[in-house]
């Protein structure tokens, strides 16, 4: 589908008991068969409900660490707003 940056509200996009699978992490990733390197999960993102649907852009601000989770902050700015 082509989405680079996926943000959820919940805490993991997988079960919290899955055995350590993280199926749904590998396959957003498609790893290890194709792994997508430029592509991000934010977990556990809140978004008021005074946000309107629409079309934003996203300042997606990441840690610079060297590992393979880091803290985020996602800062939307509206492009369009829904009519």
């Amino acid at each position: 589908m082509g989405i680079q940056h996926l943000l959820i509200d919940l805490p993991s996009v997988d079960r919290e008991e899955d055995g350590g699978k993280l199926l749904s992490h590998k396959a957003f990733w498609q790893y290890p068969e194709n792994t997508r390197e430029d592509c991000t999960i934010t977990e556990l993102v809140y978004v008021d409900d005074k946000i309107k649907d629409g079309i934003y852009f996203l300042n997606l601000q990441i840690a610079s660490f060297e590992i393979d989770v880091s803290p985020s902050k996602p800062i939307l700015y509206q492009l369009y707003p829904k009519n």
